[in-house]
């Protein structure tokens, strides 16, 4: 049976991920309190005691505004550690399967963007994930970058729950309009990476699918579009609800005045995953419906 740890496991992937490996592997969950990003050193032990045949990490600075002010720790988290994981990784002879995000792109074109296309990250969040996945290529001989996107869940701190909390203290909210990308279901993405491990798990060695991958669903929209069809699930099951009740408007970028820059269109296409894996992930609308469901 094949040794799998998971870094960052009380996050949104790492949640989702405790479900679909545990029914099939040996698996080991770290979260924050068993290694912080900030001292990752305690790692060369642990890995040598545990021997993983693979490392998946979902531990990453996410807020994407406040990374714009605690720019150390934002590189420290999503840059500096991963430079020490996948060299950890190499040398254990582990696989390393990394998750990161659309924002390493510009958003200057309106077509989605393929894995050969040239990163160019507006923010320091997308600076700092880019800047982690060049040290997985540079380190790493068996590795696995999934970036993805706008990843929802059923917890607390994502943006469909995060606007139905709003809800509770406000009647009206604006929403940007002007900025495409989708939303991703956290199980939707834990069930593909499962798949993926278990697509190579048997022969890693003579693998040659190792690289950048896109794992998104297959439509575009904007944080406007995820707002209102929430909405009108939501209205389904609880029309008297705050949440169903609100009023929602559209809003621009420009308007909305963000402290970080964000890509206009960061739409990922993910044609590669599925030619290579087979795997293709729903579109944001069954993902809306089972976070709201």
């Amino acid at each position: 049976m094949k040794k799998i740890l998971v870094l960052g496991s009380t996050g949104q992937i790492g949640t989702a991920l405790k479900n679909d490996l545990t029914k099939w592997c040996e698996v080991t969950f770290f979260n924050r309190n068993d290694l912080d990003f900030a001292n990752i050193e305690p790692l060369n032990t642990k890995l040598k005691d545990l021997k993983p045949d693979f490392i998946i990490n979902s531990a990453a600075y996410t807020n994407v505004d406040h990374a714009e002010e605690f720019i150390d720790k934002a590189f420290q988290v999503n840059s500096l550690a991963v430079e020490k994981l996948s060299k950890l990784a190499n040398s254990i002879g582990a696989v390393l399967v990394h998750f990161s995000t659309d924002y390493v792109f510009d958003g200057k074109k309106n077509t989605p963007y393929a894995e050969t296309e040239m990163p160019n990250p507006l923010s320091i969040y997308g600076k700092s994930k880019l800047e982690g996945e060049q040290f997985i290529e540079k380190n790493c001989s068996k590795f696995l970058i999934l970036r993805t996107s706008g990843v929802i869940s059923k917890n607390n701190d994502n943006f469909v729950s995060k606007i139905k909390k709003l809800a509770k203290t406000k009647k009206e909210l604006s929403v940007i309009n002007d900025q495409i990308t989708t939303v991703n279901f956290s199980s939707y993405i834990s069930k593909a990476t499962s798949k993926i491990i278990q697509k190579i798990e048997n022969n890693p060695d003579n693998e040659n699918r190792w690289g950048i991958y896109h794992m998104s669903g297959s439509e575009p929209g904007s944080w406007f579009d995820f707002a209102t069809y929430a909405q009108k699930m939501n209205k389904l099951s609880d029309p008297s609800s705050s949440f169903s009740q609100m009023k929602i408007s559209p809003i621009s970028s420009r308007e909305f005045n963000q402290k970080a820059k964000r890509p206009k269109y960061s739409f990922l296409a993910s044609d590669k995953l599925k030619i290579n894996f087979g795997i293709s992930l729903p579109n944001w609308k069954k993902s809306i419906s089972e976070v709201i469901g």
